[in-house]
């Protein structure tokens, strides 16, 4: 990156995944550009229902995504007249919290850090509980084998899917290769990224581009997909994750 060049940050998540990211300008402007590889698709509650009703009545409800919320959550308490006052819910991050206050819970609990492990930590010191988890197809099943192996009756509802979007257009994947600074949200966003590039292109992204995750599984990926500036930036509130983008900028300038 150039010391006159506009910093570019390109965002590359499921729709509707770190739209909250604070202002990133003026000083020096930022060009943000956003590509949806991932696009989340809820399934009729008359599908998952039964199973997220089965007794016993769950104490706890763990989500990891705003979308899960908004899939899950939300049909799951209409069906019970409302949100349960006796419940605990458990968010993975700050978007998701978010989503379930403004889905009517009134105290979300979040763990000190972000991501599925960190609610498996918290909830490992906990007593035993029965536990309701909202989950995607993609999310797989290692929060829920946990869980259980710390004791916790859980049971799994995946109440949403996770579709790749439509192919790079050549706009799309310019600005891509043009980014100072990649944001991925998840193992999931490295993959379509290796699939949608050519080996070349691919190679290439992944030897200059500053990487930016959200968390230790994703890191483990990119490194895993040959990304050699990859580092962690915790999604512990909007401003905080400027901050941290603005900082991998800086050193990306340096």
């Amino acid at each position: 990156m150039t010391a006159r060049a506009v910093p570019r940050v390109v965002v590359a998540s499921a729709r509707g995944t770190l739209d909250r990211i604070g202002s990133l300008g003026p000083n020096p402007p930022v060009r943000v550009v956003r590509i949806p590889m991932l696009v989340p698709r809820a399934i009729r509650p008359r599908v998952w229902r039964d199973r997220a009703l089965r007794p016993p009545p769950p104490d706890t409800v763990v989500v990891t995504s705003r979308f899960a919320v908004t899939a899950g959550v939300v049909p799951w308490a209409r069906t019970l007249g409302g949100i349960p006052r006796e419940v605990e819910f458990w968010a993975a991050g700050p978007e998701t919290a978010r989503a379930l206050r403004e889905a009517g819970v009134r105290r979300p609990r979040r763990p000190a850090s972000s991501g599925a492990g960190a609610v498996a930590d918290a909830l490992g010191r906990a007593p035993r509980r029965t536990v309701l988890y909202f989950r995607s197809d993609r999310a797989g099943p290692r929060l829920a084998r946990r869980l259980r192996r710390l004791g916790h009756r859980t049971t799994e509802v995946i109440v949403y899917r996770v579709d790749a979007d439509s192919r790079l257009a050549p706009r799309t994947r310019r600005e891509l290769m043009r980014a100072d600074v990649l944001v991925a949200t998840s193992p999931s966003t490295l993959s379509m990224l290796r699939h949608r590039l050519d080996r070349r292109a691919f190679a290439r992204l992944a030897r200059t581009v500053c990487l930016v995750v959200l968390g230790e599984r994703s890191l483990r990926s990119a490194r895993g997909h040959g990304f050699r500036h990859a580092s962690i930036v915790p999604p512990s509130g909007a401003q905080r994750f400027t901050q941290g983008l603005l900082r991998v900028l800086r050193d990306a300038a340096a």
